[in-house]
């Protein structure tokens, strides 16, 4: 569950304030007075609403990796009003919206059909339950966990205040925080001091602190912030994970994936007798090659490798390039999953259409075989 990278506890729903808090870029207030999560993503990522009016509400969601004019107009056929995306189509400045490009028809369509366009790419890459641990899980991983910690650290945090319904407070500290706060009462003290603990993201705490002060909590109550120099448990790059103690030969585990991911073909490199711990990074992950290497598996799963890359230093070791719409696909589905787990009186629907603009083309057997002149 990644409900702490989308802000969704318990709000009335609609785009500002159930929706928008999963992938906001931005420091929007709820209707609760809430600031809205900023989420790690990359710098010249562009995530969050980005089509759309924030206050309206959403009666049935399509998720999709990429928005196309087909996904739109599939959007339009089946009544969605909001598109959950992974990849944006926006990156740069627009300098005109109009129907000569593909790129304006789809917003001038977006906006004809008042339909909704929320994206979450990076920082979806990153988070606890994302993009790898989604593409891990259907591989038929288990035990899974980050292969390269994030930089962000985790502080823990203690908020001892009167407050009349404990579990308001936590409503609030959870909107923060993907591990469950708890709460007790201070001994010996008759006057309703309640002590709060959670552990928090440091780049959080400030936001955190601005939405206590705001609900009134900061005025009356003493906030103690901890330095525990340990890597977030919500973010991180890549994924580790194993299959069972005796493993899985080479030629099955390209079976596996390949039947598991629907793909053609694979390109790979190394080989591998036995494989039980496998790391995978969902889109191109290429600069985890050592992280994978250091981490003693057998295979890492990955796409966009280059050439040189393929080049191994480290023997019972496989490199795999899936492809990169294929090794993310996965997360379609599994936002789907989520969304419709959280909001089960709103249709949440994925993507029929095939949007990898990608062909691979497999010649004829007889002309696989190569005639050399005499």
């Amino acid at each position: 569950m990644f409900w702490y990278l989308f802000g969704l506890k318990s709000l009335n729903f609609s785009l500002e304030n159930r929706i928008a808090g999963m992938f906001c870029s931005t420091h929007k207030t709820l209707a609760l007075g809430i600031p809205l999560i900023t989420a790690i993503y990359e710098d010249y990522d562009n995530v969050g609403l980005l089509v759309g009016n924030p206050n309206t509400p959403v009666t049935s969601i399509l998720t999709c990796l990429d928005v196309t004019e087909e996904v739109v107009e599939e959007a339009i056929q089946k009544g969605c009003n909001l598109i959950v995306a992974h990849h944006p189509f926006i990156f740069s400045k627009i300098g005109r919206i109009n129907p000569t490009h593909s790129q304006g028809r789809i917003i001038y369509s977006l906006i004809k059909n008042d339909i909704a366009l929320l994206v979450a790419h990076t920082n979806l890459d990153a988070a606890l339950d994302g993009v790898s641990f989604a593409l891990a899980n259907t591989l038929g991983l288990d035990g899974l966990r980050f292969l390269k910690a994030s930089e962000p650290i985790s502080r823990k945090i203690r908020l001892v205040t009167t407050h009349e319904e404990p579990g308001a407070v936590l409503k609030l500290l959870n909107y923060y925080s993907a591990e469950d706060a708890h709460f007790f009462n201070v001994e010996n003290r008759s006057d309703g001091i309640v002590c709060f603990e959670a552990t928090i993201d440091q780049h959080l705490l400030k936001e955190l602190k601005a939405g206590l002060k705001k609900e009134g909590l900061l005025k009356e109550g003493k906030f103690q912030v901890t330095q525990l120099a340990s890597p977030s448990k919500n973010y991180g790059y890549g994924v580790i994970g194993h299959y069972p103690e005796e493993g899985v030969g080479m030629n099955e585990f390209l079976h596996l994936v390949s039947k598991a991911l629907n793909l053609k073909a694979i390109r790979y490199s190394g080989s591998v007798d036995r494989i039980k711990e496998v790391a995978v990074c969902g889109g191109s992950g290429s600069m985890l090659k050592k992280e994978a290497i250091a981490a003693g598996v057998q295979a890492f799963v990955t796409s966009d490798i280059k050439y040189h890359d393929y080049f191994l230093e480290k023997e019972n070791f496989m490199l795999l390039d899936v492809g990169h719409y294929e090794s993310e696909y996965p997360i379609v589905e599994a936002l789907k999953n989520e969304l419709s787990e959280a909001f089960e009186q709103v249709d949440v629907l994925m993507t029929q259409r095939i949007t990898n603009p990608m062909n691979v083309y497999l010649p004829d057997q007889e002309l696989k075989t190569h005639q050399t002149p005499e």
